[in-house]
């Protein structure tokens, strides 16, 4: 990895990332299909972060979304499983 690629950082102010390229996203679109990235990225994460500061305070941010995005894949796994082997009643 190149030492110029920008750090991925969370402006609390803005409630922003920056850092995060195009190309990073769809490494994580491709990485975790069932889960909306940009949604994920853009909504819930900002809100999760701004409603937990004691929690926000993270020193490697792309460990964090990477982590978020996997819980949130296997989530979406677990649902899929549940209804197709028919727990449901």
């Amino acid at each position: 990895m190149s030492s110029n690629v920008a750090k991925i950082t969370f402006i609390f102010d803005l409630l922003k990332w920056e850092g995060i390229t195009i190309d990073q996203v769809k490494l994580w679109e491709n990485a975790f299909p069932d889960c909306d990235v940009i949604d994920i990225l853009t909504k819930r994460m900002p809100v999760w972060l701004d409603a937990n500061p004691s929690k926000a305070h993270k020193k490697n941010w792309k460990r964090f979304i990477v982590n978020w995005l996997s819980r949130q894949q296997d989530r979406y796994s677990q649902f899929k499983g549940g209804i197709r082997n028919g727990t449901g009643s």
